[in-house]
């Protein structure tokens, strides 16, 4: 099922919020993960991803990186996709996400593993490699961040400064 937007702040059919969420999106590869821990306290890291039409964000990661022992301990992030503006202070466009996140296992780890493949053909081509991620094997797996609220600043679709606020319905 396909999610909806219910813009909580801001002037903006959510239909069109949607549509520059996922412009931003498909135009770049890498976010930024916050994570924390008890143990380790905060963190950021840089993830290629990939995502769904559900608004479900995949990554790939070791489990043994800090970002990943965070998340085995609270399931919960923050990320940020954003696009390099031509000129410093103008034209800007990214996405502050929050929402629940953690290794996939399952279904998730299909529909990560179809979404990452998706994204990027030569992601584990190799069927051992395949399997080892669908089974949750070996040292890397595949995570799933699902969205619930985001913040998105578009400047030459939405208009400078205007950040958009919205909660993720599915």
């Amino acid at each position: 099922m396909p999610y909806r937007l219910d813009v909580t702040q801001g002037d903006w059919p959510a239909e069109e919020l949607a549509k520059g969420v996922e412009g931003i999106l498909s135009e770049s590869m890498v976010l930024t993960l916050a994570t924390a821990g008890p143990e380790r306290g905060p963190h950021a890291n840089l993830a290629f991803f990939a995502y769904d039409t559900d608004l479900v964000l995949y990554f790939v990661s070791e489990r043994s990186t800090r970002h990943s022992l965070n998340l085995a301990e609270e399931a919960r992030a923050a990320a940020t996709v954003f696009l390099p503006p031509p000129v410093f202070g103008e034209q800007l466009r990214g996405i502050q996400l929050t929402g629940g996140a953690g290794e996939a296992w399952g279904r998730q780890a299909e529909a990560a593993l179809e979404a990452y493949r998706s994204r990027y053909p030569g992601f584990a081509q190799d069927p051992e490699v395949r399997g080892q991620f669908l089974a949750g094997g070996g040292a890397a797996a595949l995570y799933r961040f699902q969205v619930e609220e985001l913040t998105a600043v578009d400047e030459p679709q939405f208009g400078r400064r205007n950040y958009l606020r919205a909660r993720v319905l599915r």
